[in-house]
């Protein structure tokens, strides 16, 4: 039953392809090659506009290494110092808490601008 309807309906198909007009995919509308290539035209300006950017990007590589490092160094700055907030000396513990807060407000802006130049690589 199912091989009689689905030979029935490529039958209907092909009939109708075959008395139907020739398609044709190409839009003759737009502008010609030489135009869309000239000087100022807007596939070279948008060639262009991108190979200036992937050149920004191959600059940016070492950018977002210098930012993962001094992160991990902020990191480990922090680590180092929250011990001394335990301390018995109550200035050591004061300089602590300074230190810690502001370890702690440079890691989350060096990890959102290592979050931005990560998300700027992976469109590379």
């Amino acid at each position: 039953m199912r091989c009689r309807l689905l030979w029935g309906a490529a039958r209907c198909l092909w009939a109708r392809r075959a008395g139907g007009p020739a398609r044709r995919f190409i839009s003759s509308s737009g502008p010609p090659l030489e135009e869309l290539f000239a000087r100022g035209g807007p596939l070279r300006t948008f060639l262009e506009r991108q190979a200036g950017s992937a050149a920004q990007l191959q600059v940016r590589g070492p950018e977002l290494l210098a930012v993962s490092r001094l992160l991990m160094e902020k990191e480990q700055e922090l680590r180092e110092t929250e011990p001394l907030l335990h301390d018995e000396n109550e200035d050591l513990r004061k300089l602590a808490e300074n230190e810690v807060a502001l370890c702690q407000k440079e890691i989350s802006q060096l990890k959102h601008q290592k979050k931005q130049m990560e998300m700027i690589w992976s469109w590379r």
